[in-house]
């Protein structure tokens, strides 16, 4: 499934912010030599912090796809806990993810009273 290409990207743990940032880093780098190419992110790569240092989200979720071999490597960030890096099956794609439905009057999300 991978190739030379994209061997060498860590599929493994992330357990501190600044090893995150050296993995978007490392990511963000192969996509700009053509090597891999951003196929779902929820905040774009360079605006991961405001101007004042700060996360701007406390998850960040980001897909890469190998431009040679189609191996798509999720990586998965929250700020409090850590995250991962893992290959994924395919693209994430929210609109499979639909909103959950209220289904009882008094607010509750599927409870009935």
């Amino acid at each position: 499934m991978r190739c030379e290409q994209c061997s060498m990207v860590p599929v493994t743990d992330i357990h501190t912010p600044q090893e995150y940032i050296l993995c978007v880093g490392s990511m963000a780098r192969m996509v700009l030599s053509g090597d891999a190419e951003i196929v779902y992110q929820n905040c774009p790569i360079d605006q991961l912090m405001d101007k004042d240092n700060k996360w701007v989200k406390e998850k960040f979720f980001h897909q890469f796809r190998c431009t040679k071999c189609g191996t798509i490597y999720g990586m998965l960030f929250n700020t409090k806990v850590g995250g991962q890096i893992k290959i994924n099956d395919k693209v994430f794609d929210p609109s499979q993810y639909p909103d959950v439905e209220k289904k009882a009057d008094n607010g509750d999300i599927g409870e009935k009273k």
